[in-house]
């Protein structure tokens, strides 16, 4: 499923240097993970073709988060500061919205 590519993701982290192997697997792991979603959500995609350039930038920024997460033990570092009573949606609730799919179901 090649949704995105490794130059794609790569472009989006900037000019530092990337271990290309590790990015290869962040890829293709964030290429079968918007893909699953997606259908588990209802959609009928070609796993050949992005359904649309939302789509590209979701697996694209869930990719870039899988590669920076690396090491990490629930996400990766910010120095951002939280507001007393701010409970944060994070890049996860963007993604989703980028990928078309709605707010989980509690079972």
């Amino acid at each position: 499923m090649p949704w995105v590519t490794a130059a794609d993701v790569e472009s989006a982290l900037g000019s530092a240097p990337v271990d290309v192997a590790y990015l290869n697997m962040c890829v293709g792991a964030a290429n079968s993970w918007a893909f699953r979603r997606r259908a588990t959500a209802g959609y009928k995609d070609d796993p050949d073709v992005v359904p649309d350039s939302a789509v590209a930038l979701g697996t694209t920024l869930y990719a870039q988060a899988l590669y920076r997460e690396r090491g990490a033990v629930d996400s990766y570092a910010s120095f951002e500061e939280l507001a007393a009573g701010f409970a944060p949606t994070g890049t996860s609730t963007q993604i989703n919205r980028l990928l078309g799919i709605g707010k989980p179901v509690a079972s």
